[in-house]
């Protein structure tokens, strides 16, 4: 569903900035050192340089993978066809790592470059072998890096823990995620068709409400340098603690308060429809739909006719000339 590959894929994406950041500040830190301002444009300049290299090898590598996977006979061979897979995305994620940038960055957009173009070039018995292999790995390593910040309770990472600014961290976390998924989600609304596959504004609150959670940032606290680290780690970990208990028990109960829980329908006996705000707005305000309808076409016309005509005659893919602009999933 939509909901879910937001949540999805804002998550990793989130976790993959975090790592970016944290290696830019890292590399700036120096407790001899008095900061100054001329270092605020070198350390931006190394962030946004080293997203978009990430970016970068990501894209390439999975268009190669794409690509390979298209012009041979390599589909008639299943057993090794899942293997390359597997190994040209660890190659993925050791190259971005290699070159000191964002592994998992480069390994989200591969596989999205993958799920476009190279699903479609498997056979049917390694599509449902990758799928069932990734799944399983991703719970699993999703289980241990949970039981790594379980065990943190019972390790002493509470002793120096300042409640007065685990509780700001926390309030400046939920005002940032607020002041990100709005404004965005807006601006993504304005780029699509009216329909489902627009963000409604009950989405948009459950998702800066069950988004949170921070395990990745748990993890980058325990390597923060100086003599207050451990009062970053004990606060990132309440900080997961509360994102993870509270919000992840309660996010059911708010799916199905919105009715958007599957399979439930509203008080009229109607189904959820995503009808949000940005849909009222872009309907009652002509320059508003003007805009969006301008950027719609553009895009379309635009994007759909170099990916059909040659992007996909090279890498593989499906060629729906009349689908909607991000209607096709994050993975498999």
């Amino acid at each position: 569903t939509l909901l879910y590959s937001l949540v999805f894929g804002e998550s990793v994406l989130n976790d993959a900035v975090a790592i970016v950041l944290f290696k830019t500040f890292h590399k700036y830190y120096n407790p001899e050192l008095t900061l100054t301002g001329s270092v605020i444009p070198a350390a931006l300049f190394s962030f946004f340089t080293m997203t978009v290299l990430s970016i970068l090898v990501g894209v390439l590598l999975g268009l190669l993978v794409s690509y390979i996977y298209k012009h041979t006979t390599i589909s008639e061979f299943p057993k090794l066809e899942a293997s390359l897979l597997y190994l040209f995305c660890y190659l993925c994620y050791a190259t971005a790592e290699a070159f000191g940038l964002s592994g998992i960055m480069a390994l989200f957009f591969n596989g999205v470059v993958l799920s476009h173009y190279n699903s479609y070039n498997l056979s049917t018995t390694a599509q449902t072998t990758t799928e069932q292999f990734f799944a399983t790995v991703a719970v699993t390593m999703e289980s241990i890096v949970f039981l790594y910040m379980g065990m943190g309770v019972f390790t002493g990472r509470f002793e120096n823990w300042d409640i007065m600014f685990s509780l700001l961290g926390l309030l400046f976390c939920l005002i940032a995620r607020a002041l990100n998924i709005f404004p965005l989600s807006l601006i993504a609304n304005c780029c699509r068709r009216k329909g489902e596959n627009r963000i409604s504004l009950k989405a948009q609150c459950v998702l800066w409400f069950a988004g949170l959670r921070g395990a990745i940032a748990f993890a980058l606290s325990m390597n923060m340098p100086g003599p207050n680290s451990d009062s970053y780690a004990s606060a990132t970990l309440f900080i997961c603690m509360f994102t993870t208990i509270v919000c992840g028990g309660f996010t059911e109960k708010i799916l199905t308060r919105f009715g958007m829980k599957q399979g439930l329908e509203n008080d009229n006996g109607e189904h959820y429809d995503f009808t949000s705000v940005e849909n009222l707005i872009s309907t009652e305000s002509p320059l508003a739909r003007q805009l969006s309808a301008n950027l719609q076409e553009k895009y379309r016309s635009f994007w759909h006719d170099f990916d059909d005509n040659y992007m996909k005659e090279l890498f593989g893919g499906d060629r729906v000339p009349d689908r909607q602009a991000g209607d096709y999933e994050l993975s498999q």
